[in-house]
């Protein structure tokens, strides 16, 4: 492994970039905030106060001319990633950026392109995936412990969805499926990752009108592949936020609390009152240490959420010359299976009277 610091250039200082890149590279040894970027001196200065000693640009090209950078970290609506990516790469830097790295194949394209003819990394933020109780059922998975995988549910809760519908002026709304865009990324690569190459094969949303600004915002959609059926099911008039994702096997299935990180497993068992509450005190107890061992992590600071876990996988293949923790494969299957979902869903609504 070199020494060197890795040098990061952040484009983009929303709520992202402050809640969870700006922590996370400054948990990384071997990386520094060398500059940050935004069009907006408000959110520039806000960052700025944080973080006094790095330069400060509100344009991008002039920060690319003039910082010292091996990587450009973006963090803007995803209607500019591509463009920015592209940018970047033709500056020689390595190109972190947020999901949906493109709003197309044709888009993503042109930024893999990019980034393969100036010798540089591609990867997309996949967090979730890299949250340690994700981890835990994949490692699970491939061990063959809950046997053959035959399907993964997926069940988000988000209340920011309703406030994001609610608001016209959002960049939310100028997605070409609107909040399918911004919402459908993370569970299409979960459930990826656990049954491989997946195709949609019915969307229902309940506005017809996908840019709609009303509070309620109810998305289904089925993916169907090889080794099993994937269901998400997003609602953002939730009371609370949750994500829970359960994944079904031949000898056992699994439940992911991501909100709680917590895995609990529900086993083959019998109907009667006996084996219902014998299972009923498992799960008691799994979650319970499950809990236990969430907070000691948070306490002791040795927590590390998906995001750092990324960042800083990422970090590191840079600085050893190693892989992109998300290969560009992986992350062009995620944009091909959500532009096609945003697809269905447009013809759903021309279909509806």
């Amino acid at each position: 492994m070199t020494d060197r610091t890795v040098r990061v250039g952040l484009v983009g200082c929303g709520v992202i970039a402050r809640w969870q890149h700006i922590p996370a590279l400054a948990r990384i040894s071997g990386a520094e905030i060398a500059a940050v970027c935004d069009k907006d001196p408000g959110l520039l200065a806000t960052v700025g106060k944080k973080l006094r000693s790095v330069e400060r640009y509100e344009d991008f090209g002039e920060m690319l001319s003039r910082a010292k950078l091996d990587v450009v970290d973006i963090c803007t609506p995803p209607q500019t990633h591509a463009a920015l990516g592209i940018q970047a790469a033709e500056s020689g830097r390595h190109v972190l950026v947020e999901k949906p790295a493109a709003l197309s194949l044709e888009e993503f394209d042109r930024l893999a392109e990019a980034c393969q003819g100036h010798g540089v990394r591609l990867c997309e933020i996949e967090n979730k995936m890299f949250e340690p109780v994700v981890r835990r059922a994949l490692s699970e998975v491939k061990r063959g412990s809950i046997g053959s995988v035959t399907g993964v549910d997926i069940k988000v809760l988000l209340r920011r969805t309703a406030a994001l519908a609610k608001d016209p002026s959002h960049w939310c709304h100028e997605l070409p499926g609107g909040l399918l865009t911004e919402t459908l990324p993370h569970p299409i690569y979960i459930i990826q990752a656990f049954l491989g190459a997946v195709e949609p094969v019915a969307v229902h949303v309940t506005r017809p009108d996908l840019h709609g600004h009303a509070g309620s915002y109810e998305i289904i959609v089925v993916l169907e592949g090889r080794r099993g059926v994937g269901v998400v099911a997003y609602s953002g008039s939730s009371p609370k936020d949750k994500v829970v994702i359960d994944v079904h096997g031949t000898r056992k299935s699994l439940r992911i609390d991501l909100w709680n990180s917590a895995v609990l497993e529900y086993r083959i068992g019998g109907a009667g009152r006996a084996s219902r509450g014998l299972e009923n005190l498992r799960q008691g107890l799994s979650l319970l240490a499950c809990t236990a061992s969430a907070v000691t992590e948070v306490a002791t600071g040795r927590f590390r959420g998906g995001h750092l876990q990324v960042i800083d996988e990422f970090i590191q293949s840079v600085r050893n010359g190693t892989d992109s923790p998300v290969s560009v494969e992986q992350a062009r299957e995620v944009i091909r299976v959500l532009e096609s979902i945003a697809e269905m869903a447009a013809a759903n609504r021309a279909a509806t009277p």
